[in-house]
């Protein structure tokens, strides 16, 4: 891909008046479509000129990500879901589900006798593709989308509304990947939303081009894959990173603005009954299935002390002395219900908006089931589907946590 700047030249960030910008050779560095590499994120700057001044010549680097996400994802939306689009239309993965796609997909008769006993043991089966399948089918099931398992136009018009609402950091990489590796935009999407590992991504590339290799050239190509996978994980992490630390208050606002949904929910507070005006078991239980579905799933966002329409409460009407105890109530539920192995995955902070605080309890995909203890001392088992949480029974749970959880 073409840089718009010479390996050679000597880079530096610059603060400006606004924000901060990358110079070379005393001029603002800027992408091909005339944008100045600039941002008011000083560590994705120098997060970039790290990458630029260490990489090879053809090496993918953090500024190709920034040039298609300045040029392409945020000035040309048409253009960007066009591309995603196009890519997912000939994808050789999702061609393994809807055959009827025009996508090319690598022979799979394979014969143990004609293969190359040079070849990387992984190479035997296409299990890449398998477990790919396998992620996408999961995340559909989760946001309550069977059905676009069924039909390309649905499954199509579900994962690129999921591109939508991604952020422009993570949108740029999955268009970069998609066309520079050929994969389709199925392996990039999964990539870049945590389904697939940095090599489970590389092996799932490998499985539809392994008949172009001998075992050293598969190899070889296996390392660049995962590499740039890696290159297009840590971009998005340094972006959102240094998005969280210029203003972690406005994230909050962001979520509420967008309002409830797969991986966010609003609740008024933690324990007390609003109607009642007492203290409700049934509240706290609320929230704490709430963590259970989002461990269970792919992670989310529980906001304590936000009305459902999007205005503030605040933690304060729990009647807590001060953040400290809310906390330590909070935790002591979150322990003693959904078990110590669950804690790790989970944590708090508290953000003060409108006079009032909003306690932001954020959840990561669990690798293990989360199971919530009730009052009555039963074990349910929650799960996310669409923007509310899901009590599955024995049958749906087995055959969920089959699906979902690795067997070891």
């Amino acid at each position: 891909m073409e840089r718009s700047c010479n390996k050679a030249a000597v880079l530096d960030v610059v603060k400006r008046d606004m924000d901060y910008a990358v110079y070379a050779h005393g001029a603002v560095l800027t992408t091909p479509g005339g944008a100045p590499v600039a941002s008011p994120k000083l560590r994705l700057l120098e997060h970039i000129v790290r990458d630029v001044t260490t990489a090879a010549p053809e090496e993918l680097t953090a500024l190709d990500f920034f040039h298609c996400e300045r040029d392409v994802v945020e000035t040309d939306t048409r253009t960007a879901e066009a591309r995603f689009l196009h890519a997912l239309s000939v994808d050789p993965v999702a061609a393994r589900r809807f055959p009827g796609l025009g996508a090319s997909a690598a022979p799979v008769n394979i014969s143990l006798d004609t293969l190359d006993p040079d070849l990387p043991p992984m190479l035997f089966l296409y299990g890449g593709l398998s477990e790919a399948l396998g992620r996408a089918t999961s995340y559909l099931m989760e946001n309550g989308h069977e059905s676009a398992l069924r039909d390309f136009s649905h499954f199509s018009a579900v994962v690129l509304q999921a591109f939508r609402d991604m952020p422009a950091y993570r949108r740029s990489p999955i268009l970069i990947l998609a066309e520079r590796h050929g994969g389709g935009a199925l392996l990039p999407f999964l990539l870049l939303t945590g389904r697939l590992s940095e090599s489970e991504y590389a092996n799932a590339v490998l499985s539809l081009e392994w008949y172009h290799y001998d075992g050293a050239t598969a190899s070889q190509r296996f390392r660049s894959l995962r590499d740039e996978a890696r290159q297009a994980r840590e971009y998005a992490e340094v972006c959102r990173a240094a998005s969280r630390e210029e203003s972690a208050g406005s994230r909050v606002q962001e979520l509420i603005a967008r309002g409830e949904c797969h991986h966010v929910e609003f609740k008024s507070t933690l324990r007390l009954n609003l109607h009642s005006g007492k203290n409700d078991p049934n509240i706290s239980h609320a929230s704490l299935k709430t963590i259970a579905a989002f461990l269970n799933s792919s992670g989310g966002t529980l906001l304590i002390g936000v009305r459902d329409d999007g205005s503030i409460e605040g933690i304060e009407t729990d009647g807590f002395p001060n953040e400290d105890r809310f906390g330590l109530h909070l935790w002591q539920l979150v322990e003693s219900t959904l078990g110590g192995c669950a804690c790790p995955f989970v944590s708090s902070r508290y953000e003060s908006l409108d006079g009032r605080v909003v306690c932001s309890v954020s959840c990561s995909e669990s690798p293990r089931p989360v199971f919530l203890q009730s009052r009555k001392g039963d074990e349910e088992f929650w799960v996310r589907v669409g923007p509310s949480s899901r009590q599955l029974g024995v049958r749906e749970a087995l055959d969920y946590i089959k699906l979902r959880f690795r067997q070891d």
